[in-house]
């Protein structure tokens, strides 16, 4: 029955190491993944960064355009009232409307590189995260080796120490007349 109870010892030590190392690989593994998610999210958000100027730029030069139709309407409705547009009021008038109109085109160009800043600013957000995943994908894989080990080495111990309590005769394992690099001792015996 001391053998039996060794034996099991040394079973189950092995038996959660390898569920260690099990549980390390599947965090590796939802690590990786969730890295990849993160790296997707990434060149989403670059593309919705060049959206964003596409359709800034679109209505940047829609808002110049519409400008420049309202002067050529006010240059036209002048001319037809017989004010001369080229000078005084009728020019101030027209230079405040140009000048009003590259306002909110600059205005709407300003807005669209900070909106793009902001996406592109959580693009490297996402790409870092993923990074930070692909390590903790590594150290996970390393961790759980480790941790294996030291289970399993806890086990030996545990068994050997229990065969030695069970078996006063064999001893101390290094003991015996070959020492710790002999094949008798508690390896020996434990193997019959």
């Amino acid at each position: 029955m001391c053998e039996l109870s060794t034996a099991l010892m040394i079973g189950g030590g092995v038996l959660g190491g390898a569920g260690q190392i099990s549980s390390a690989n599947a965090e590796a593994k939802a690590a990786r993944y969730n890295a990849e998610v993160q790296r997707q999210n990434a060149v989403l958000a670059e593309r919705q960064a060049r959206n964003i100027i596409d359709s800034g730029s679109r209505e940047e030069q829609k808002q110049k355009a519409m400008t420049t139709q309202l002067v050529g309407k006010q240059k036209a409705a002048m001319a037809a009232n017989g004010i001369d547009p080229t000078f005084g009021s009728p020019l101030d008038e027209m230079v405040n409307t140009a000048m009003q109109g590259a306002i909110d085109a600059l205005t709407i160009k300003t807005t669209t590189y900070r909106q793009a800043d902001d996406v592109r600013n959580q693009a490297v957000g996402y790409r870092n995260q993923a990074a930070l995943l692909t390590m903790q994908a590594k150290n996970s894989r390393t961790a759980g080796m480790l941790n294996a080990f030291a289970s399993m080495s806890t086990a030996f111990g545990k068994a050997a120490a229990n065969h030695a309590k069970l078996n006063p005769s064999s001893g101390d394992p290094t003991a015996k007349a070959g020492g710790a690099g002999s094949s008798g001792g508690f390896w020996a015996n434990f193997w019959r």
